[in-house]
């Protein structure tokens, strides 16, 4: 029995042995887990924490307010806006003020022109049965001539300076002339033409040109 000793224990000898290094074994597996799992628990909470940094960064990098190019485009922005418009207001202003002088102008040759047909209305109507110059043979004698230089009730001369007069602030000259001998009638029809010119100028802002017949050429045979 005792020689045999040896031989029977040996086995549970061997068997005790793997039990503790498989106990072993699973004790370490089961920390090596545990130390696993907060190993990644660890890298989890360090990525997020510089997932919300950089956020923040973003964030307050939007908050900060704009950038020197930014400041730059929109002054540039602004400044070509302001400029279009006072060129515009600008613009506005002289049309207006052209426009006004137009209109005085054009209401100042119409108080003329008013006038001259008036006259040209009533020139030699009382005449009977005609006046005699419907009988001319020469342009010269006819009454579109006779109606031009008559200083009385006629026109007195080819040439005559209405006046002078503020528009818009500046001072103009009306000046009207006529002429029978270029008129498609030279004998009944007088050509008026009126200009407006600055004072100082040569060139006149307006010219009218019209046309004026005597009514007495009416009551010609």
């Amino acid at each position: 029995m005792i020689r045999l000793f040896p031989i029977y224990l040996t086995p549970f000898i061997y068997s005790i042995s793997l039990t503790q290094i498989i106990s072993r074994y699973n004790s370490n597996q089961s920390r090596y887990t545990h130390l696993l799992r907060q190993w990644l628990t660890l890298q989890m909470q360090v990525h997020k924490v510089q997932a919300d940094s950089r956020a923040s960064s973003v964030i307050s990098t939007q908050k900060a307010g704009f950038t020197l190019v930014e400041v730059l485009v929109a002054m540039l922005v602004a400044a070509v806006f302001v400029s279009m418009t006072m060129q515009a207001i600008v613009t506005a202003a002289a049309f207006r003020v052209v426009a006004t002088q137009y209109d005085g102008v054009i209401s100042w040759i119409q108080e003329d022109l008013e006038s001259v047909v008036n006259r040209a209305a009533q020139y030699e109507m009382s005449t009977q049965p005609y006046s005699s110059h419907c009988l001319a043979t020469i342009s010269s004698n006819g009454l579109a001539a006779s109606f031009l230089n008559d200083s009385q009730t006629g026109l007195g001369g080819s040439t005559a300076t209405i006046g002078s007069k503020a528009l818009g602030g500046k001072d103009y000259t009306l000046t009207r002339s006529a002429d029978y001998a270029g008129s498609a009638d030279p004998f009944r029809l007088l050509n008026v033409t009126y200009q407006v010119t600055a004072q100082g100028e040569s060139e006149p802002i307006a010219t009218v040109n019209t046309e004026v017949i005597p009514h007495a050429v009416f009551k010609c045979p």
